[in-house]
């Protein structure tokens, strides 16, 4: 569109509105004139401007729209800012504001998409929370997220950090195998597999092996209330280590029957931290550095019980 002519049709409109109108026998959505107009403007900061203005109704064509990124770049970011209230919800109104915000590579960028604690209105994918948008953002531009988390000393930072850079080769350190727990548990892993007990787990063992330079470390849980048949109680155990194989290279998940069904002590139920072993890709041999019982954290690095294990393990 000639820019005079989107300048004159954006002026006479303060709503981004689907509107009908039949045009030589055909029907014409203003919400379509509207767009068209808007990607003719002179620049990304004229775009920002009348975009900031507009009351959005409506909704560009496609849900994974990223015309306005395509033809502004990451200078939209600031229209796109302007999407987020202030308890950190996003809302994807107009739908193409989470497709774009993907697709933006600036610092700027990645601060709005940090800042995001939920989503309102349709994705893509069909909705999606803080995480998922996060690490999708981090995963696109890598180097722009390492570069930023490397800033920040919180949890999700090195969780994000984990789920970027990937296993944990030698010697373990505290921050990197707590990393990897919140990473799990954060389900920032490329996997469907849940490698972290879900939040109906009251209580999990935890056991930490060393053999060398190589480590194990077993969060274990009761999943199931009947002593035997299709149903049968069984042992949930989330492995993390270099030694362990499974859907994400250093973490897995696997089962084992309960060792004493009737027992009230969750240690009696699971049994011996050893039977964990094999799933831990460790030897027989291995040194058993600690154990606890404990209640599930949602955040592996804030339960001071876990950190201390943690901490055991790695000395």
């Amino acid at each position: 569109m000639d820019l005079g002519e989107a300048r004159a049709l954006l002026a006479r409109h303060d709503t981004f509105e689907k509107g009908e109108a039949v045009v030589d026998g055909r029907l014409e959505l203003l919400s379509d004139r509207l767009w068209e107009a808007l990607l003719s403007l002179e620049d990304a900061a004229e775009l920002v401007t009348v975009a900031n203005r507009l009351d959005w109704q409506f909704h560009p064509r496609g849900f994974d729209n990223v015309e306005l990124y395509e033809r502004y770049g990451d200078g939209i970011v600031p229209f796109l800012a302007t999407r987020l209230d202030d308890d950190g919800i996003l809302h994807n109104v107009p739908w193409c504001v989470v497709p774009c915000l993907l697709r933006c590579g600036s610092v700027e960028a990645f601060d709005l998409a940090w800042r995001v604690v939920d989503i309102a209105g349709r994705t893509p994918w069909g909705g999606c929370g803080d995480a998922d948008l996060l690490l999708s953002w981090c995963q696109r531009h890598p180097e722009v997220a390492r570069e930023q988390l490397a800033h920040k000393a919180d949890a999700k930072a090195k969780a994000l950090l984990f789920a970027l850079g990937g296993p944990i080769d030698g010697a373990p350190t505290e921050d990197a195998v707590l990393a990897l727990l919140d990473a799990c548990a954060a389900r920032q892993v490329d996997t469907r597999v849940e490698l972290w007990p879900g939040p109906e787990v009251r209580e999990v063992r935890a056991a930490a092996f060393r053999h060398g330079d190589d480590w194990g470390l077993a969060i274990e849980h009761v999943r199931g209330t009947r002593p035997r048949g299709l149903l049968a109680a069984h042992v949930v155990t989330c492995a993390f280590g270099p030694r362990v194989e499974g859907p994400v290279r250093g973490a897995t998940v696997a089962s084992r029957p309960v060792q004493d069904f009737d027992a009230t002590e969750l240690a009696a139920r699971v049994g011996a931290p050893t039977l964990a072993l094999p799933t831990l890709g460790l030897p027989r041999d291995a040194r058993l550095v600690g154990e606890a019982v404990l209640a599930r954290p949602a955040v592996p690095s804030e339960s001071p019980a876990l950190a201390g294990l943690v901490a055991q393990l790695c000395r």
